[in-house]
């Protein structure tokens, strides 16, 4: 049988890619699906089942590796998450039946880790637009990611995939090609997946929130992204003495606050907004390093 989606799942060798699978088979669906693995395996790792199958790539970025999943996948619906992603019981159905022509670009709820601070803070700092709670309805293309992301094949096809050269903000790249080729992102909480990133200390934020500044800096230079408001006066307040760290403070003050004042269902995460903060104000440092070397314009 022809499968109506395909799911895509990069694998980078981390143990936590048998507990995703193991929610994909767990599911309640009557659509046809295939799943492909793309990538490295976890060592000790058990034999896939139909109907996943892997292919297997070294050396590749994120993007290049979705991609070459995706030229090889037979689904009417690409449905792309990550190896550290638990999928919910009817996630697949949900996805397809809200994946249509009219809106072939749709990114599903995320869940956050909420027994574990620090990766609930991370959650919440970077997907706090597409959290579970939040009402369906148009998004743009920050703060989405591919953990749950459910595009169409001819879609996909129209805007070339995702930009082989780019390990990271190769999702963001994506949907800022799709808004301006007339295609927006619909945001749709019906299906979506617990994202367990696995990160516990300041140190594994800090480098997340390096990874994400990089990643922001290579759209605003390849101009696939409109430049940040105050780019050019960030780059001049980070310049004086002190003034990055202070910045920096500042503005992840100012963002956590507005992430968590506005929407109640944030408040019993208390515990996570300092680890929130602390993501935001690594990324805002990193930003100004950047800066300051004149990667920015």
């Amino acid at each position: 049988m022809t499968p109506r989606a395909s799911i895509i799942i990069p694998s980078n060798r981390r143990p936590c890619l048998e507990a995703a699978l193991e929610s994909v088979r767990r599911g309640r669906t009557g659509v046809a699906y295939e799943v492909v693995v793309v990538g490295e395996l976890p060592p000790g790792m058990g034999a896939l089942r139909a109907p996943e199958r892997f292919v297997p790539c070294e050396g590749l970025g994120t993007g290049a590796m979705r991609n070459l999943a995706a030229r090889g996948a037979e689904g009417e619906v690409l449905l792309f998450t990550d190896s550290d992603c638990i999928v919910d019981p009817d996630w697949l159905e949900r996805a397809v039946a809200a994946c249509t022509a009219e809106r072939p670009i749709v990114a599903g709820g995320i869940r956050f880790p909420e027994e574990n601070a620090c990766d609930c803070g991370d959650n919440l700092a970077i997907f706090h637009a597409v959290h579970v709670s939040r009402r369906a309805g148009p998004r743009g293309a920050w703060g989405i990611g591919t953990n749950n992301l459910a595009v169409r094949r001819e879609a996909f096809g129209r805007l070339g995939g995702f930009d082989d050269r780019l390990s990271s903000g190769e999702d963001a790249d994506f949907l800022h090609r799709a808004v301006a080729a007339g295609m927006p992102v619909w945001f749709d909480p019906s299906f979506a997946v617990k994202h367990c990133s696995g990160r516990t200390t300041p140190e594994s934020l800090r480098q997340h929130a390096r990874w994400y500044a990089e990643g922001t800096l290579r759209l605003l230079r390849g101009g696939n992204a409109a430049p940040a408001r105050g780019v050019r006066a960030d780059a001049v307040l980070g310049a004086l003495p002190g003034g990055a760290a202070f910045w920096s403070a500042v503005k992840a003050t100012a963002a956590v606050l507005g992430i968590v004042a506005f929407h109640p269902p944030f408040w019993r995460l208390a515990r996570a907004w300092p680890w929130a903060w602390w993501f935001l104000y690594c990324r805002r440092r990193e930003m100004f390093r950047q800066y300051r070397r004149g990667d920015v314009t």
